[in-house]
């Protein structure tokens, strides 16, 4: 039995990565996959924790195109820290931050103030909860009806989304050395037979004929559609964690037959998944595309530092230190490692300095090489430098800032 369909609290799942995981395997599930909506940020957090306790993984996000009704494609086994990848999840964070923006001004307009009831970034709500918020403050006797009358197509409060085009996300997910599968294809509104035809013709690979919550007669007439254009039939529950209104349970769209069968015995041997490596290549790719060298990350931190202004140096009179080792911060947790990438220290005779931790990057970004480990670098410095100044100027600013994301992941699993 397995499940190509979940989201993580990194989308709009409930549970975070790690706990997904811990799911996939009470459930028996003998393959899972993390398909976040237009994001891929919790995958590695799944794979390692799948290595963990031994449960079959492999990688995924879940991307909307363009289209004159919703569209999903799931796409399976991609590198997850591909740029396509993280650019096209930076384009759908601009543009669900200004659909929501909008969205919650027309609200407020209209009487209805809704940014107090939203417990979640900006960047991260989904219409399902913009319509609890408008059911907690009695607008609503329910999220259906809350759709119904308030996300109307074409209707005041309907703001739609930029997305990516259909062949751009298709070359995205091939870019990324993942397969593409058409999600939920019965929700699909119109001819849907073109559209497989138009995917297949684009590189698609698999489509979602098993889904939770289609019929046996959707179910058959989409198995009809795969054979006829080549495709690999997968199974998905679409699971975001229990309590979940109208949300199936994990596992629940498998049937066994043997195109499933036959789709899980591809997609683990494409993806190097074996009992020895539950999560294949995801975590091979660690071990052949090792870190670099600290030597090598001393020399993208100088030139990283000679970037910056003069001015930023000033009373940084013990430098920018390289630590080895990696370091947890003190509230880390064990399911959600927490490590300290950089560090600004001051007071007593030592002075002021900055830490950068070799290890720490090595766990975090150990994918990562060149230009993008020099990107990451980058960022974390001038998050020290800023410290550096502010400190400097009697101001506390970062440290508040800071203090509110550690009480943040500190509470975000209770």
């Amino acid at each position: 039995m397995y499940d190509l369909h979940m989201h993580s609290n990194c989308s709009d799942g409930i549970l975070p990565p790690e706990r997904i995981i811990d799911e996939a395997k009470a459930a028996g599930l003998t393959l899972a996959a993390l398909t976040d909506h237009d994001c891929a940020a919790g995958v590695l957090r799944a794979a390692h924790r799948a290595e963990a306790i031994g449960q079959p993984f492999i990688s995924g996000a879940e991307f909307e195109a363009e289209y004159h009704c919703e569209l999903h494609i799931l796409g399976l086994g991609i590198d997850p820290v591909h740029h396509s990848v993280t650019e096209a999840a930076k384009i759908d964070r601009r543009s669900r931050i200004f659909r929501n923006q909008l969205m919650l001004r027309k609200f407020q307009k209209a009487g209805i103030d809704l940014w107090g009831e939203l417990d979640k970034p900006i960047e991260t709500v989904t219409k399902p909860d913009i319509a609890a918020a408008l059911v907690r403050l009695g607008c609503c006797r329910d999220i259906s009806e809350a759709f119904s009358v308030y996300f109307v197509r074409g209707g005041e409060f309907d703001i739609p989304r930029v997305h990516l085009s259909r062949k751009r996300i298709m070359e995205m997910i091939a870019e990324a050395g993942g397969v593409a599968v058409l999600a939920h294809p019965m929700k699909i509104k119109g001819d849907a037979e073109e559209l497989v035809r138009e995917l297949a013709e684009l590189g698609l690979w698999g489509i979602e004929a098993y889904y939770s919550e289609a019929t046996e007669e959707e179910t058959k007439h989409f198995l009809r559609l795969a054979e006829k254009y080549g495709l690999h039939p997968t199974c998905g529950s679409d699971y975001h964690g229990p309590k979940r209104h109208g949300i199936a349970e994990l596992g629940c769209a498998w049937r066994d037959v043997p195109e499933l069968c036959e789709t899980e015995a591809l997609l683990k041997e494409m993806n190097g998944v074996t009992d020895q490596a539950p999560a294949g290549k995801l975590i091979q790719r660690r071990r052949i595309r090792a870190f670099c060298s600290i030597d090598e990350f001393r020399v993208l931190a100088d030139e990283v530092a000679e970037e910056l202004p003069e001015e930023f140096f000033k009373g940084l009179n013990g430098g920018i230190a390289i630590i080895e080792r990696a370091k947890l911060h003190e509230k880390s947790k064990a399911m959600r490692p927490l490590y300290v990438l950089g560090e600004y220290n001051y007071g007593g005779h030592a002075g002021r300095w900055i830490n950068l931790y070799y290890g720490s990057f090595a766990k975090v970004h150990f994918m990562k090489r060149g230009e993008e480990l020099k990107a990451e670098l980058r960022r974390v410095l001038l998050h020290e430098f800023r410290h550096h100044l502010e400190t400097r100027a009697g101001e506390h600013g970062l440290e508040y800032e800071d203090a509110a994301y550690i009480a943040e992941y500190v509470g975000d699993d209770e």
